[in-house]
């Protein structure tokens, strides 16, 4: 089975409601009701990161946990992640042998780009074992959309070789929004947060957790922002013509499509935050190598409120291919 969903850290904090934000809540509860009636024994997420477990020191495309602990970050659910160990490490293996250089961490921490998914459509982030798979997106030189799709696939090939009855696979995030100022690149970041933005917790001028604060009254002021109807969409990167045209091909039922999109286009068209549909499109290609099937448009609009335009796909369940 496969679900992909948008997240937003104002989800849990909006300074107002809408018809929109109702929907949403209840979009998801939909697709966490059917991942429980679906039980899955493994969760495979493809999930972003803001600056929580990943650094500009050392940023890798992609990466597998081996092992990982959630963040208390803004909109994230802290704790550790059931993660099968040798399966993650087979995982890395199977990859690197089909041409896709994943790097792997037995310490990864993992954020709101992870947790928010794994609660609100697993009903908690330690419900199932869970593979991470993280997908660099915030950051340039970004990676290449075929190069999701090239990680989708080799994970997908291998998991049609496990054992597992029942396998979830999810990506999480975008679509169009523009978080600039909340995560900005390494070259525009403050003085202030360069140096953790740079080299995480492996410095001591400015604390993770000090970080994890500001994110937090930052996202607040970002709300009560978003509640002001006098503030057009597009100061936030909101472009629901963005999203339809992305959904379309998205559900279109061949993921080689986004091969030749470029990463800078799509960061002026939809804003930074849209980058995170490279987790969709890995996870999207994951589900075809095992199964064929192609996603479906569960919700889509914007919701301004929570500053994103929010969307949900799933497809299956179906049988694997083998």
């Amino acid at each position: 089975m496969l679900a992909t969903a948008s997240h937003s850290p104002i989800i849990e904090f909006p300074a107002a409601g809408s018809d929109a934000l109702d929907r949403v809540h209840a979009g998801l509860a939909d697709i966490h009701a059917e991942i429980q009636a679906f039980d899955p024994d493994l969760v495979v997420v493809f999930g972003v990161d803001h600056y929580g477990g990943h650094h500009m020191h050392s940023m890798p495309s992609f990466c597998i946990g081996v092992e990982a602990t959630a963040l208390a970050d803004v909109g994230g659910t802290p704790g550790p992640l059931r993660v099968p160990k040798d399966l993650a490490i087979e995982a890395v293996n199977h990859a690197r042998t089909g041409g896709v250089d994943v790097a792997v961490s037995y310490a990864m921490d993992v954020d709101h780009g992870f947790t928010q998914a794994l609660t609100r459509l697993c009903g908690g982030i330690d419900r199932y074992p869970v593979l991470p798979i993280f997908v660099s997106c915030i950051q340039p030189p970004f990676v290449p959309f075929a190069r999701a799709r090239a990680l989708g696939q080799v994970i997908g090939d291998y998991l049609t070789t496990i054992d597992a009855d029942r396998i979830l696979v999810v990506g999480t995030g975008g679509l169009g929004h523009n978080p600039r100022m909340l995560f900005p690149p390494i070259d525009e970041v403050s003085a202030e947060w360069r140096p953790y933005h740079l080299l995480g917790n492996s410095q001591r001028e400015v604390s993770q957790q000090s970080w994890i604060d500001y994110e937090i009254e930052a996202h607040q002021v970002a709300a009560a922002f978003l509640a002001d109807p006098s503030i057009p969409d597009e100061m936030f990167g909101l472009h629901e013509e963005w999203d339809r045209a992305f959904l379309a091909r998205y559900c279109g039922g061949d993921l080689s499509v986004f091969d030749t999109w470029q990463p800078e286009q799509v960061v002026d068209d939809a804003g930074i935050g849209a980058m995170e549909v490279l987790s969709w499109v890995a996870a999207g290609q994951a589900m075809a190598a095992l199964t064929g099937a192609a996603p479906r448009e569960r919700l889509q609009q914007i919701c301004r409120v929570i500053g994103i335009g929010f969307a949900i796909t799933s497809a299956g369940p179906a049988d694997v291919t083998r």
